[in-house]
């Protein structure tokens, strides 16, 4: 008999999102050695997935709400987990393991109060740790009564799982201390397939022709532009930076985006020039496109966010063979990975006096072509690739169904 695992997935669906793509991942590889029972809000994204893969799926009505709204965030996510505990209630008696995320929050304790009743075994794929997440975003005060409230209750929520899964070594090292359990931590890099996203001269990008940047040296910020994402200090940064042949490329959306846009067109205003280019959402499957319109793949975040999340976009970039300029503490997760394979360069966060040099300093040197020959889509296949992130997956599911 196989073993039944249901999979609670807020986001779902191979063109859709990065958490959607791993998620859609991760269930086609256990589909078929488990009997897998997907359980994610009926949209486009999810209808298509479990029609083409013929995945069992459980439907929920999605749950809209405004991202950036806080209040408005709260009772959406409470909408969409008094649907998903519908679903899980009925569903979890005759269940070997529950495998979900850390999102929507409100769900996670939920499920955790549920696990006191229901008693069954639980997994989780850690992407961002909550409420410690909440003070680099200023939503709350480290200080505050509120705050040690919440974290205490976190210590309870995070310590009923039989097992995590943390995608870096930072965040691993800080859920251990929020638990004080070493042994149900596991790390697992996020991953980027080399199949889906091919690397290609930058020369012969349809978004750099348009824009005649064949010969400059391109920067590109790709993906979530929110409030971690450290857009102040990159913004300040290019603004600063001297370098005549550097290149600035935005692409994607957030909570930060029309505000990054009317800076944009600032600092071309100011430069005398197109230093810098806003070209807003790219769909997830034309991805492939947008990850080689550039040299070089800037990922930032802002300040505190040591063990709080690990941006996926810097996986995309190596599979498309980027080298990556990395803005965010020391010791984080991505710093430790440059530092170890040497694949681009680190900057302290918050400090865009630095980052400008930084900037200028990269672009002297790719031009004049000096410095070591990085080779980041040879270290993705190697170590990072999407077969060995799932297969080590696999191995803490079937780890804690036996547990």
């Amino acid at each position: 008999m196989k073993k039944k695992i249901i999979i609670l997935a807020e986001y779902i669906g191979e063109n859709h999102n990065s958490t959607a793509y791993y998620w859609s991942q991760i269930t086609k590889y256990l589909n078929g050695d488990y009997d897998i029972l997907l359980v994610a809000p009926e949209n486009e994204h999810s209808l298509a997935f479990a029609s083409k893969y013929d995945i069992e799926t459980r439907f929920v009505n999605l749950a809209e709400h405004n991202k950036n709204n806080l209040l408005s965030r709260l009772f959406g996510q409470v909408k969409q987990t008094m649907s998903f505990l519908s679903v899980i209630k009925k569903e979890i008696s005759t269940a070997d393991l529950l495998f979900t995320g850390t999102n929507p929050i409100v769900t996670m304790a939920c499920l955790a109060a549920l696990k006191v009743w229901y008693k069954f075994q639980w997994l989780v794929l850690v992407h961002d740790v909550f409420p410690n997440n909440l003070v680099p975003a200023k939503v709350i005060s480290s200080s505050s009564y509120l705050y040690r409230i919440l974290i205490y209750l976190s210590k309870q929520m995070y310590s009923s799982p039989d097992n995590m899964i943390c995608i870096g070594r930072d965040m691993q090292m800080l859920l251990q201390s929020k638990v004080g359990n070493k042994k149900n931590t596991h790390y697992i890099p996020n991953w980027a397939s080399t199949d889906k996203i091919q690397s290609s001269e930058k020369s012969e990008n349809a978004i750099i022709t348009a824009l005649n940047w064949q010969k400059e040296i391109v920067y590109q910020f790709f993906g979530n532009m929110g409030r971690l994402q450290g857009m102040d200090n990159l913004l300040k940064a290019i603004q600063l930076s001297k370098h005549k042949q550097a290149r600035f490329l935005f692409m994607g959306c957030g909570s930060e985006a029309s505000k990054v846009q009317k800076i944009v067109e600032r600092i071309n205003k100011d430069s005398g020039f197109v230093k810098a280019h806003f070209y807003g959402r790219l769909d997830l499957e034309k991805n492939h496109i947008g990850l080689n319109a550039c040299d070089v793949s800037l990922v930032t975040l802002s300040k505190n966010m040591l063990g709080l999340g690990v941006p996926s976009k810097a996986y995309f970039s190596m599979a498309a063979n980027k080298p990556i300029l990395y803005v965010g503490d020391r010791d984080s997760e991505l710093f430790t990975l440059i530092s170890e394979y040497k694949i681009g360069w680190t900057c302290d966060v918050e400090s865009p006096e630095q980052l400008a040099q930084q900037l200028d300093s990269v672009t002297k040197s790719l031009l004049e072509k000096v410095g070591p020959q990085m080779q980041p889509r040879k270290l993705l296949m190697d170590n990072f690739s999407e077969e060995q992130a799932l297969t080590k997956i696999e191995r803490v599911v079937r780890a804690t169904i036996v547990k």
